[in-house]
């Protein structure tokens, strides 16, 4: 693994703390110390939960409002012993990544399989700049094709209000990119929010989306190639695919992990989740 391989969830430019859904109330928790890590706690009530993604364990404290008895969460990123408190509820690992070392004036399609080179070269050859364009995009545009789009049919608003979230904060707006396939009615078919971190060096990619339309012209092959050019020009030394399929996760996560593959991505599973359940304020 990378040495400076962490999950996008640790970059201080990723903005964990959007990360529940709109409907909780949510606070940032921890890093009173230097070097402690921060976490985040939200509720819906009567549930109240905490997490934190970091090998250091974190100092459990019942300051901030919604520090009620709650189910805290520890995610890390190598396994070892498991402190006092803490329980393993699976085996199962918290989340499967994937991530490829870019260096400079490389070809990055080396690494990539057969049908994904295959699938950008047609895009080039027979759609780029032929009813079709790649360009950047405004979070209103963005978001009015989103709704518009498959992947909003599936699992609903959720990404969207995440990334409107992250866009209002100072430091995410400054490290993102919004990316859109637009066709020569001027619509956008396909989009991709591109996630810099200048603090690891890395890069990510969140809320992407396509319309029917886009399947037929290798939109979201594109915006991958697009990810990695503008990474490898930004200098960014690595990408992190997040979420791959594994065992215990939805059967229609399959698809979009799949097509994932095709970018020679090496895996990193998490050890398994930690549960601690702390006593808290009773309002």
């Amino acid at each position: 693994m990378p040495k400076n391989f962490v999950p996008p969830e640790m970059w201080p430019e990723y903005v964990h703390i959007a990360m529940p859904r709109s409907v909780c109330a949510r606070e940032e928790v921890g890093g009173k110390q230097t070097g402690d890590p921060k976490g985040i706690r939200w509720s819906i009530w009567p549930l109240t939960f905490e997490e934190y993604i970091t090998d250091s364990e974190p100092a459990i404290d019942n300051s901030g409002v919604l520090a009620r008895n709650r189910a805290v969460m520890w995610k890390r990123l190598h396994d070892g012993p498991v402190p006092k408190g803490w329980h393993k509820l699976s085996n199962l690992p918290w989340r499967v990544d994937g991530f490829v070392e870019l260096t400079p004036d490389t070809d990055y399609k080396a690494g990539w399989y057969k049908q994904a080179r295959r699938d950008l070269r047609m895009w080039e050859e027979k759609f780029l700049n032929k009813g079709y364009t790649i360009e950047p995009v405004s979070l209103d545009e963005y978001g009015r094709a989103y709704k518009k789009s498959t992947v909003m049919r599936k699992v609903g608003f959720d990404p969207l209000q995440i990334l409107r979230r992250k866009h209002a904060a100072q430091i995410g707006r400054d490290t993102m990119a919004l990316w859109g396939v637009r066709n020569k009615r001027g619509d956008i078919i396909a989009g991709i929010n591109l996630r810099f971190s200048p603090t690891y060096n890395s890069a990510t990619y969140e809320c992407p989306f396509i319309l029917p339309e886009a399947k037929k012209v290798y939109a979201m092959t594109a915006l991958i190639d697009l990810f990695f050019n503008e990474s490898q020009k930004r200098g960014v030394s690595l990408l992190v695919f997040n979420s791959f399929w594994s065992k215990g996760e939805p059967k229609s996560w399959k698809a979009f992990s799949l097509f994932k593959s095709h970018f020679g991505p090496q895996y990193v599973a998490y050890p398994p989740t930690l549960w601690r359940f702390v006593r808290g304020k009773l309002y």
